[in-house]
This record gives structure tokens, C-alpha cells and sequence, in this order.
């Protein structure tokens, strides 16, 4: 198995690929594949919601206008993003029957999970998500937008890192799934538990390098 042939086994896993094919007759990828498929369910189970009263602490954390610094308003997204992931964890875990261990992922050799990245970004309110896959050593990022709905705007994705300020990884479609190499000086920042957030812009993109329009869905990045 190759790299090529262990990021089509995660597409496929995901659904952001057909490779059907060639999982009914390669049994060392269809292997492959039901790893990927175990590690993944825990993330891709079905849909929780955050208890309302989240949003609610989270709000009174939200400066009361638009004239606070842009970098501390997004520290505040980063944490609003942190808190819905751990809710959504809570849930899943939660909802696991007492003493129901994880199913453990078949073995399979020379596969190199670490350097996959996946994250599903939802709203805060309202229908859609985001699925995105990043695989880190070819800086190739696989997005997959699920009912979303951009009002007629372009959506765009921004990494939020540490320090706050975020940084575009460019346009993204409305309705099909694509696929991006993402920036050079953008990849170092893509790591474990760091906050990407989809915003809403004029027609091609932020025209000064930061979000104008209204940030509608946010998630955070985790190795597979």
C-alpha cells in the first residue's frame, strides 16, 4: 500500500471517493479501507446537537459589538468551537451502552495513520456541515460540503491558529466535493485540535484578507 493508495482508502471511507471497485477486488485496500472506516465512525455517527444552553454561555462570552479587536473575537470563536467539540464527544460517549468497549480497527500493515487530518465543521444553528480531510505530507486538503446553503455568497475557510488572527485556505464550493493543496506557510498550522471556521463573502472571496460576512459553521482539526 502506498500513500496515494492509503488517502484513496480514506476518501473512499469517507464517501468523498468511489473506489468500490477496487475494494471488492484488492483485499489488502479493502482492508485498508475498514481501518479507516473503524477509526472514523466514532466522529461520523449520527448527528448530536449541543445543548441550547451552550450557546447561550457562549454568547455572553461574545464582546457586545462588532468594534472589539478583531483577534480577540476570533479567540472567542476558537473557544466557542473547542467547547461544541467536546459537547459532541460528551454525547457520543454517552449514548455508548455501560461496559460496550470501541470496536477495535483491524491491523493493517504499512499504514500510516498520523499524518491524516479530518474535522466536520457545523453551524451554530440551522442544516449543513463540512467535511474536510487534509493529508499533511502532501499538503492536499479533500473539502465535502453536506447541505449547505451559502445565500448566494462565496464560502470561504480560514484556519484560526493560536494567535488568533485567521488566515484564508481559499474558496469552497457550495454543493460539490473539491479538492486543494493548501499553502506552504498555512500547513504548520493545521494541527490537532486547531479551529477552522467557514465564513460568507462577496463573490470571490474576502476582498481584504480577513472575514466580512457572517462566520456560519466551525469545527476543529483531528488526527485520524
Amino acid at each position: 500500500m502506498t500513500d496515494d493508495d492509503d488517502l484513496l482508502a480514506a476518501e473512499h471511507a469517507l464517501g468523498l471517493a468511489d473506489a468500490s471497485a477496487r475494494e471488492a477486488s484488492d483485499p489488502a485496500f479493502a482492508a485498508a479501507v475498514d481501518a479507516w472506516r473503524a477509526r472514523l465512525d466514532p466522529m461520523l455517527g449520527p448527528e448530536r446537537a449541543p445543548p441550547a444552553e451552550l450557546w447561550e454561555r457562549i454568547s455572553a462570552r461574545l464582546p457586545a459589538n462588532d468594534t472589539a479587536d478583531p483577534a480577540r473575537r476570533w479567540r472567542v470563536a476558537t473557544f466557542a468551537a473547542s467547547a461544541a467539540a467536546a459537547v459532541l464527544l460528551l454525547g457520543l460517549l454517552v449514548a455508548r451502552p455501560a461496559g460496550e468497549a470501541p470496536a477495535p480497527a483491524p491491523q493493517v500493515a504499512a499504514t500510516a495513520p498520523a499524518r491524516m487530518m479530518v474535522a466536520a465543521l457545523t453551524p451554530k444553528e440551522g442544516k449543513g456541515a463540512l467535511s474536510i480531510t487534509y493529508d499533511k505530507s502532501a499538503g492536499r486538503m479533500v473539502i465535502n460540503p453536506m447541505g449547505m446553503d451559502a445565500r448566494g455568497r462565496t464560502p470561504e475557510l480560514w484556519v484560526i491558529p493560536a494567535d488568533g488572527r485567521p488566515r484564508s485556505l481559499g474558496v469552497v464550493p457550495e454543493k460539490a466535493a473539491a479538492a486543494m493543496t493548501v499553502r506552504p506557510e498555512h500547513r504548520a498550522m493545521l494541527a490537532e485540535g486547531v479551529t477552522l471556521a467557514l465564513s460568507l463573502e462577496p463573490e470571490g472571496g474576502s476582498p481584504t484578507g480577513q472575514p466580512t460576512g457572517p462566520v456560519v459553521m466551525t469545527g476543529t482539526m483531528s488526527a485520524v
